[in-house]
């Protein structure tokens, strides 16, 4: 019989110092956003903060290393994203991003970690 893998758990406190460094680099970028004089290089920056503060709001509701695995590799592409629809111009690839990523890290993980914890026939 194969054992189960069972990924390790992230400490709270690792959490937290994670959470405040992804939004001092959500600020940050907020803060760089006016050096550039071109627009979707503007938006760029602006829409790496966005990524960033939704990936440090996020990773306050996961508990094991794989999920955080998995939002990195969720933010990485959106960087991506986010870098094709500001820079060529594709409005509704920006905008659906600029929605998804925050309801994504402030609805949807919360209220997850919520119904997961519900024990409904215990």
């Amino acid at each position: 019989m194969a054992a189960a893998r069972v990924s390790p758990p992230v400490p709270k406190a690792i959490a937290g110092l994670i959470f405040l460094f992804f939004w001092a680099i959500a600020i940050v970028a907020w803060c760089l956003v006016n050096l550039s004089t071109d627009h979707g290089v503007r938006g760029f920056i602006a829409d790496i903060g966005i990524a960033f503060a939704s990936a440090g709001t996020a990773g306050l509701f996961v508990r094991y290393r794989n999920a955080w695995v998995a939002i990195m590799v969720l933010t990485i592409i959106g960087i991506g994203l986010f870098a094709v629809g500001d820079l060529a111009h594709i409005l509704v690839l920006t905008y659906f991003l600029r929605i998804a990523g925050p309801v994504l890290a402030v609805v949807i993980l919360p209220t997850l970690k919520l119904v997961n914890g519900i024990k409904v026939f215990a």
